[in-house]
Formats: structure tokens, sequence, C-alpha cells
């Protein structure tokens, strides 16, 4: 799965530098060779809320078609960075849904393929998938209160490898190269 990915991002931001990239393909076939399964999560959650962490059952908002507004609730993932937490008053969370929800091709979703989604084959993620398309701020006070008093609950939390495909992902996600037509017109009159 990390090697499709590797190889998917190579595609769409071609200026990752040669040897970078062959040594992580290198890292990924080593695990393959030796079978052993790559690990995305941390045994038990980090010590303080960090970002990559999972939290349970969060209300997230967001508006319809009609502009009313509805509520779903759903496990989350902390896109905010762990000095934000520390720092600022606003969290950024991220759903993390079902993978009997998703309505599209599984294979590129496990393969990690569809740049809005991430999907980690690993405890309790291996049946769910984190979507990027929809972000919600929360009140740093309110989920920090939730996870103190049990309304909320941290499960997971991302190792190092875990960690990085996040962040690989996420950068894919935002900050992908555009296309040449909006590109073009990004240079007119910087020539």
């Amino acid at each position: 799965m990390l090697k499709e990915l590797i190889d998917f991002v190579d595609s769409i931001l071609p200026s990752v530098p040669m040897g970078t990239k062959e040594g992580v393909q290198e890292a990924i076939a080593q695990f393959e060779k030796d079978g052993e399964q790559i690990k995305y999560l941390t045994a038990n959650p980090l010590s303080e809320l960090s970002q990559g962490d999972i939290i349970s059952a969060v209300p997230f908002y967001y508006f319809d078609n009609d502009g009313n507004q509805k509520m779903f609730k759903t496990d989350a993932l902390v896109l905010s960075t762990s000095c934000h937490i520390d720092q600022k008053d606003k969290l950024v969370l991220v759903p993390v849904f079902p993978l009997t929800s998703f309505k599209g091709n599984f294979v590129e979703l496990k393969k990690n393929k569809v740049i809005d989604y991430m999907y980690i084959p690993e405890g309790i993620l291996i049946n769910s998938y984190v979507n990027f398309e929809i972000m919600n701020t929360f009140s740093k006070e309110l989920i920090m209160s939730g996870l103190k008093n049990g309304k909320l609950t941290r499960v997971a939390s991302l190792n190092q490898i875990g960690y990085y495909f996040f962040i690989i992902k996420l950068t894919v996600y935002l900050m992908r190269r555009e296309d040449i037509g909006t590109l073009n017109e990004r240079n007119i009159g910087f020539a």
C-alpha cells in the first residue's frame, strides 16, 4: 500500500528528489520482503492530545444544498498541529467514516489513491477511512472537557510511520500542483 502511495505521489508531485523516493521505496520493499505488516498506530494513545489522534463520537456540522444546517456524529482525526493544540483556542478535526458509507472504488481507496481520503489498514481504523473534505473547527476547551469528563475518548494515535503517512496524504490533498491552465494564468504579468 505505501509503495503504491509513493508511486501515486510521484505521479502528481514529480519534484520529489529521486534519492528520497528510492530510499522510501527500498524501506517499503524491505517491510514487504520480511512479510511484516506495517504498523501505523501506537499501542496506546499518546500521553497528550496530538495531531493525528482519533477521538470518538464527535459532532460535525455542515450545510446542505438548501442552506440548512445538518449534524452527524462520528469519530474524528485531529488535523491541528500538536503545537497549535498547546497554544491556540481552536482545533480543526476531520471525520472518520465507516467503510460501509464509502461510495466509490474500494481498491483505489485502500491503496490511498483517492486524494481526498486516507485509509489505514490497522486496528480500529481497518474498517474506516478519514475524509479530508469535511473540516470543522472546535473550541479546544470543548474537546478537552469532553475528553476529561468521558463524553469523548481518544481511541488511537499515529506512530511515526503513521504520522509521516498522514502528512503525505494531507500535503497531497491540500498542496498538490495545480493544473497547467491555472498555473499559466497565475504567471500572467510575471514573465
